[in-house]
């Protein structure tokens, strides 16, 4: 639990900082959620435990909400956009285009679909996996993915030819960037382990 606790203030932010930093009140924040205008937390941790002293014990419980660094610009931009559901999806849309647009790659390696990362966006599932949860960060990590398994058939090909070899390590240098180091538990499986921790081991050491 203290692993997780350390990762999580480290690399998020608690709802109540998130609110104090914004200025978004935590009604407004409800608001904006239940209307499909703002993420919801990327984690949610239940503490319980029990507390004794010679006064005697006590159980206790905790909840609290955890966000990406990144929520902090959205909700900038929420407030500027008043709130407003659709003109922050098309802002969304915006900056996702942007984002795959600045890697350059060929139309048919740069398809992600962008209505479902927003949807998955709000649910806030982008935070655990991206380092910031913002839009154009998110579609990079998703086409990028996309390539690496491409390029390795799901890291499945014995060996890579030279230039598939430098396609390879870009996209996993630039993958490194964006994706989340990942909270404890979740490291193992993630699409960090897979494709840049894995991926490097196997086609882009010095022995591969």
């Amino acid at each position: 639990m203290e692993d997780l606790l350390d990762y999580l203030r480290r690399h998020f932010l608690a709802e109540p900082e998130l609110l104090a930093r914004s200025g978004v009140s935590l009604d407004t924040l409800r608001a904006w959620q239940r209307a499909g205008a703002a993420p919801w937390p990327s984690y949610r941790l239940t503490q319980r435990g029990e507390v004794a002293s010679c006064m005697g014990a006590a159980a206790l419980s905790a909840e609290s909400a955890w966000y990406p660094q990144g929520m902090l610009c959205w909700l900038g931009q929420a407030l500027a956009l008043d709130g407003e559901p659709e003109r922050l999806r098309a802002c969304f849309g915006r900056q996702w285009r942007a984002g795959l647009a600045a890697l350059e790659l060929p139309r048919a390696e740069a398809e992600p679909d962008w209505e479902a990362a927003w949807r998955d966006f709000l649910a806030g599932g982008y935070g655990v996996c991206t380092r910031a949860g913002l839009p154009g960060e998110i579609a990079q990590k998703e086409a990028l993915v996309s390539l690496i398994d491409a390029l390795t058939e799901r890291q499945s090909r014995p060996a890579l030819d030279p230039a598939r070899r430098e396609r390879l390590a870009w996209a996993v240098t630039v993958l490194d960037g964006v994706a989340a180091p990942f909270a404890p538990h979740e490291r193992a499986a993630s699409s960090r382990a897979r494709c840049v921790e894995l991926t490097r081991r196997l086609y882009l050491t010095e022995a591969a």
